[in-house]
């Protein structure tokens, strides 16, 4: 079982995390059950950070996303009235 998997099944209930570049919030973060919404605050940081993400690893790609849906999770993108599934 991988780390987030783990992670995962210890979470009970709504669990809010913010993204900050700066002190500016960039993204918040929600799990509820078996879905995962990433509610974008301003664009442009939550661009900035995901750059930042990938200049410090090497290989970036979507094998997280994949596992996250092999774990029956729901990933919803939200940015005020837009809302869409990957």
């Amino acid at each position: 079982m991988g780390l987030l998997d783990s992670f995962l099944e210890k979470i009970f209930g709504n669990v809010h995390f913010y993204i900050f570049v700066g002190k500016k919030p960039a993204a918040e973060i929600i799990i509820n059950e078996k879905e995962i919404v990433v509610d974008i605050k301003n664009p442009v940081l939550a661009v900035e950070a995901a750059i930042e993400q990938m200049l410090k690893k090497k290989h970036v790609g979507s094998e997280k996303l994949k596992q996250l849906k092999k774990m029956g999770y729901k990933v919803k993108i939200k940015y005020k009235r837009i809302e869409f599934y990957l």
